[in-house]
């Protein structure tokens, strides 16, 4: 089966081409995959956590700005409310930020859940405020942390339950992109081993099929054209171009034998007619000389034109009979030695054109793999940034989470000075009880004192002008002893009022002490939050790092066949130049075109008639 070079050499370019163009479309779509799931995770998954994270803790400012106004009295109120309003302000910003990252339907029902848990949330605060507006402080506590709290742990729930599954989407996010990146990295592996390979086949056969035989035939055809025809043709036995090419070179070498041949014949025969003249009439001798004299001169002539490489003529004058049959075995050679000579032309041509598309496609090849490190180097930069800046928001999250924990302690230490102060403001009830004790003795004494000094004026009013001084004193002892009870009955009026505000105060401490005890627990659960979310982005980071690993790779194994591109252009480069060669030694031959022959064969008449 006769396989051409051309073909061969078509069928290794494209075998390559494919190889590089699944290795490229593959390695484009994994970035494209990769790059979609990195946009996931920085452009909605990662904001959206951070989002979940202020909603929370902004929910437990609104709680404990709740929590302030219930225990504080109605002037604290405004500040508390501020505080609240501020709060709200920010949370009401951060739904509608969150609702342009949601991805999947399950965020969306969690979201809505949680709109729905906190509108009721919501409601049970106004019906508490409600309750301490009109008045109603006691019912306003117990509603505060009976329905509004339950209302409010409910919606906790759902914003833990949005977390966890923000955090489990993330995780797996980033499985999905890893496992695009080991695939692209194994793809990437086997092309390499392809092209590999492929190209150290082309190389061989060009080498062996293609470059050494055409030295040796270039080496055969340049004696042979320095007149040595003791030669061996070589590569007679391929079925290919260069054996078209062998067997039109053999036939040129026996036409240079037939042309010694005959030179040595028409000698022979120039004897012998020579010894037949001289036995035979002249006109015999002149007419057989006239007959060997135009063979051999026009085989001659047709044998220098051979030598000099041109083909593109016949022999058109008759010989006498016994050399027409040689030049009809002439003019047959010479236009099987044409017809293959051209046909070798064609396949140089044909060749060249192949190993062109080659080298075009090598070049193409060579800078669109540049062009792929190139976006692999740039997308390895991108993920390093995004590494710092999650390795950067787990600290933040380490900060905030000690934050927390100091803000727990203080609540703790907040509660133990409540508790001080509540033994405090008891002692000072107890001390006002027995002030009220003394100052009802010191009425009693300013009674009796009175009493006595009015007895002592009737007395003295008695005596008459000798009680007189006494009745002055006796009237000064008994103002004071009024002023006395008058003082004695303000005192008594101060600390009524006083013990009643000790002990509205010991049940505002005692109050505030509970306030203090649930925001240590909101507070405790803030802390938990804080660390799961720590332990979620430090998976983030061991995450990135390994895509950004497996992306490094895939730029090194394109680095790699950037340079077995290379390789491959200059064994092309090498080719079409041993073919630029082979095309200079073949242009020394004169051709038949198609539909020329005629009109050279024409002009070679002509000439000879000239």
């Amino acid at each position: 089966m006769k396989i051409s070079i051309g073909v061969v050499l078509a069928g290794l370019s494209g075998i390559m081409l494919l190889v590089a163009g699944v290795q490229g479309s593959f390695s484009i779509s994994s970035l494209n995959q990769i790059r979609s799931g990195i946009d996931t995770i920085v452009g909605d998954r990662v904001p959206a956590f951070i989002l979940l994270g202020k909603v929370s803790a902004e929910v437990s400012n609104i709680r404990d700005a709740q929590a302030s106004i219930v225990s504080a009295t109605p002037d604290s109120w405004p500040q508390f409310e501020t505080q609240m309003q501020n709060a709200r302000t920010a949370l009401d910003a951060d739904f509608r930020q969150y609702q342009e990252y949601i991805v999947d339907e399950a965020d969306r029902r969690l979201f809505s859940n949680f709109s729905e848990k906190w509108r009721l949330a919501d409601g049970r605060w106004n019906d508490v405020k409600t309750l301490l507006t009109s008045g109603k402080i006691d019912q306003a506590r117990s509603s505060f942390v009976g329905e509004a709290l339950t209302a409010f742990n409910d919606a906790k729930t759902v914003l833990r339950s949005a977390v966890d599954d923000m955090e489990n989407d993330v995780r797996n996010e980033g499985a999905s992109t890893t496992d695009i990146a080991e695939t692209a990295a194994e793809l990437n592996y086997i092309s390499l081993a392809a092209a590999l390979a492929i190209g150290a086949a082309a190389a061989l056969f060009g080498n062996f099929h293609l470059a050494r035989p055409l030295v040796r035939m270039t080496n055969v055809m340049r004696r042979l054209s320095d007149g040595d025809s003791d030669i061996v043709i070589p590569a007679r036995g391929r079925k290919d171009e260069i054996g078209a090419m062998a067997e039109a070179v053999e036939i040129f070498r026996l036409a240079a034998i037939e042309n010694k041949r005959l030179e040595a014949q028409a000698e022979t025969d120039r004897t012998r007619a020579e010894v037949e003249r001289l036995a035979a009439q002249q006109k015999a001798e002149a007419d057989a000389d006239e007959r060997l004299r135009a063979a051999t001169s026009g085989l001659a002539d047709g044998l220098k034109r051979l030598a000099s490489g041109d083909l593109a003529f016949q022999i058109n004058d008759v010989f006498a009979p016994d050399f027409e049959t040689l030049r009809h075995d002439f003019n047959r050679s010479l236009k099987q030695l044409g017809a293959t000579l051209s046909e070798i032309s064609h396949s140089i041509d044909t060749m060249n054109d192949g190993t062109r598309e080659i080298a075009h496609g090598s070049v193409d090849l060579s800078k669109r793999t540049e062009q792929q490190a190139a976006t692999l180097e740039e997308t390895a930069a991108a993920l390093d940034e995004i590494t710092v800046n999650v390795a950067s928001s787990t600290k933040r999250v380490h900060e905030a989470r000690g934050a927390a924990t100091e803000a727990n302690r203080a609540a703790k230490l907040s509660g133990d000075v409540v508790a001080t102060a509540v033994d405090a403001m008891q002692r000072i009830e107890q001390s006002s009880r027995q002030i009220s004790n003394i100052i009802v003795v010191i009425d009693e004494i300013a009674f009796q004192t009175n009493l006595l000094a009015l007895n002592a004026g009737v007395e003295a009013a008695r005596a008459g002008e000798a009680g007189k001084g006494f009745a002055v004193v006796a009237q000064e002892v008994r103002e004071l002893a009024q002023r006395s009870a008058k003082a004695a009955k303000e005192i008594k009026e101060l600390i009524s009022k006083s013990s009643v505000e000790v002990e509205n105060g010991v049940k505002l401490v005692q109050q505030t002490g509970e306030a203090l005890k649930t925001i240590e627990s909101h507070v405790t659960v803030m802390n938990e939050h804080m660390g799961a979310i720590a332990t979620s982005a430090q998976e983030q980071a061991t995450g990135l790092a390994e895509l950004n690993t497996a992306v490094n790779q895939m730029d090194q194994t394109t680095q790699q066949n950037a340079a077995m591109v290379e390789e491959t252009t200059s064994a092309t480069s090498a080719l079409a130049s041993e073919s630029d060669k082979l095309r200079t030694l073949l242009q020394k031959f004169q051709l038949v075109a198609q539909g020329s022959q005629g009109r050279d064969n024409g002009s070679y008449e002509m000439r000879r008639a000239s």
